[in-house]
């Protein structure tokens, strides 16, 4: 069942939700860190460059989407908090159908821009190469970011903040065992922690569906529920991009992190 957060101690409830909340965006900034970390024994300056020129493009697009999936948390807290499991399973349908159709217009668009973009953020020339291969590969697994960053605001929304926190705990030790492969044995440079980041993030997607399959909610998809409602997707959507706004005020200045 989902945790209530409408009963027992404020301050605890508080607590005990918003803790592994942040331990979750600590171990988000882990994973960047172990990237530019592991590139830095195994690869040149202009690896750590593309890293971690190509990491920053990535953490921009994360909070966007991050910021935007909060939206969903609020609507399905609030509903969950009023017993309305109607109207939570409607705003977890449209995140669903919303943002990964999204995603895979992202990609697309993304991939096609990928050279753009790199002339753009001013990256060294003898770094250019690496970072575009590190973008395209990120590119290309922005459905599996998006992904887990919805299915943690539902879990979130649901009262469970632990689960999420698992999930990134769990990727990111995979991701740092990935990057010596890529990186250290197979010598693959950029490309190979890009590869190795987006192959923890789809494990740590598949994980949170089986986690999410098996959490009894009182909640079931339809699909009426997955079509798309303009004031249903308009409240996430307000409430997300306020959100969004309070998120990058406070990350403005910040050196590197990626998911």
């Amino acid at each position: 069942m989902e945790h209530n957060l409408t009963t027992g101690n404020i301050g605890k409830t508080i607590a005990c939700f918003a803790l592994p909340y942040l331990l979750s965006y600590f171990l988000q900034t882990l994973y960047g860190m172990a990237d530019l970390f592991i590139i830095g024994q195994f690869g040149g300056v202009d690896g750590i460059t593309a890293v971690s020129n190509g990491g920053q493009v990535m953490h921009m697009l994360t909070v966007i989407i991050v910021g935007l999936a909060m939206g969903t948390t609020v609507t399905i807290g609030k509903s969950v908090g009023a017993g309305k499991l109607e109207d939570a399973s409607e705003s977890i349908g449209n995140t669903v159908t919303f943002f990964m159709g999204l995603s895979v217009v992202l990609m697309a668009v993304l991939i096609f821009l990928v050279k753009p973009i790199v002339t753009l953020i001013g990256i060294p020339a003898e770094a250019v190469a690496g970072t575009r291969q590190y973008l395209l590969v990120c590119f290309i697994g922005i459905p599996f970011i998006t992904a887990y960053n919805i299915i943690s605001a539902i879990f979130r929304g649901l009262g469970d903040s632990k689960s999420p926190m698992y999930f990134i705990a769990i990727a990111c030790v995979a991701n740092i065992l990935l990057d010596y492969l890529f990186i250290g044995y197979f010598g693959m440079g950029p490309v190979g922690a890009a590869l190795g980041t987006t192959l923890a993030q789809t494990f740590s997607v598949v994980m949170a569906l089986f986690a999410i399959r098996r959490k009894q909610t009182g909640i079931h998809l339809t699909g009426r529920q997955l079509k798309i409602k303009g004031d249903v997707l308009g409240q996430i959507l307000k409430i997300g991009a306020c959100e969004k706004s309070s998120v990058n005020e406070t990350i403005q200045g910040s050196s590197m992190i990626k998911y």
